[in-house]
C-alpha cells in the first residue's frame, strides 16, 4: 500500500464528509436500523450500549431515545462535535478515541456495535484483530457485538467503477474507483461540486468474504456467531446487501 494512501482516515471524516453523507441516512432508515440492532442483540432497558466508531451519533442517539445507556467513540473531532451540537437529545456520552485502544475499562458494556463498514478501515488484518479484541474487552461476560459490513461476495458482484449522482441540495458527486482482488481494497476518489465551490477525496476500504470476518471475529475470541443478511434477521446469503454478525463474549 503507497505511504499516502496509509492512514487515510486520520483526515477524511471531516465537515465536508459530514455534509455529503448525512443526506444519504433519513430519520426513518436510521430508526429501522436501530430497531434492528436492539432486536438482533436482545437489549433490555438500560443496556450500557458502545457505538465505536460512532461518527455523527445518528445511531448513538437513538438508542438512548430508546432507552440505553448509550456512549459513542470516534476519532474525528468534527464528527464529534457535530454528534454534540445544538439541538441534540440530552443522554449520550460521546468520547474522542481510536477503537483499536479503547478508553474505557473492561467488561463495563453489555453490548458493542461496529457498524458502516468501519472495520474495513485500516486495511490490514492485524489493525482489526485489535478493534475486535478491544471490543470484547470491554463487554462484559455474556455481553453481545454487533458488527456490520458490506462483504466481498456482493459488492464485487457488481462493481461500480464509476457512480454519480446529486445530493438533496444540488451537489453533484462523482465517484472513480479501482478494487485490487489480491490485497482486496478497494480504493476510490470522490469529487463533488455545488456552485462555486468544489472538493476531492480519497479513501480504502479491505472489502472481506463472510469467511475472512469470521475467521477475524473467532481469533478475536468471540463465540457462539449468527449471521444476518439484514435488519430484519433473515439469514445471510451470498448475494445480501449486508452482513451483520451477532456474536457473544465468552463468559
Amino acid at each position: 500500500m503507497p505511504a499516502e494512501r496509509r492512514g487515510w482516515w486520520r483526515t477524511y471524516f471531516d465537515d465536508a464528509y459530514f455534509h455529503l453523507h448525512d443526506p444519504l441516512f433519513g430519520e426513518a432508515a436510521s430508526r429501522a436500523e436501530v430497531a434492528g440492532m436492539r432486536e438482533l442483540l436482545g437489549l433490555p432497558w438500560d443496556a450500557r450500549v458502545l457505538d465505536a466508531p460512532c461518527g455523527w451519533g445518528r445511531h448513538t442517539r437513538l438508542l438512548a431515545e430508546a432507552g440505553s445507556r448509550a456512549f459513542g467513540a470516534d476519532l474525528s473531532l468534527p464528527l464529534l462535535r457535530r454528534a454534540r451540537g445544538p439541538g441534540r437529545v440530552a443522554g449520550p456520552t460521546f468520547t474522542a478515541a481510536d477503537v483499536r485502544a479503547l478508553p474505557f475499562a473492561s467488561g463495563v458494556f453489555d453490548a458493542v456495535l461496529n457498524v458502516f463498514t468501519s472495520l474495513g478501515l485500516f486495511l490490514d488484518d492485524v489493525a482489526d484483530r485489535a478493534v475486535l479484541s478491544e471490543a470484547r474487552r470491554v463487554l462484559r461476560p455474556g455481553g453481545s457485538f454487533l458488527l456490520e459490513s458490506m462483504h466481498r461476495d456482493d459488492v464485487v458482484a457488481a462493481y461500480a467503477e464509476r457512480d454519480e449522482w446529486t445530493l438533496p441540495d444540488g451537489t453533484l458527486v462523482w465517484v472513480r474507483r479501482r478494487f485490487d482482488p489480491v490485497a482486496g481494497v478497494s480504493h476510490e476518489t470522490l469529487h463533488w461540486q455545488r456552485g462555486p465551490a468544489r472538493g476531492r477525496k480519497q479513501h480504502s476500504l479491505r472489502l472481506r468474504t463472510a469467511t475472512e470476518i469470521a475467521g477475524l471475529l473467532t481469533a478475536a475470541g468471540f463465540t457462539d456467531i449468527a449471521y444476518f443478511g439484514d435488519w430484519q434477521g433473515h439469514p445471510f446469503r451470498h448475494d445480501s446487501s449486508h452482513l451483520i454478525a451477532v456474536a457473544r463474549s465468552s463468559a
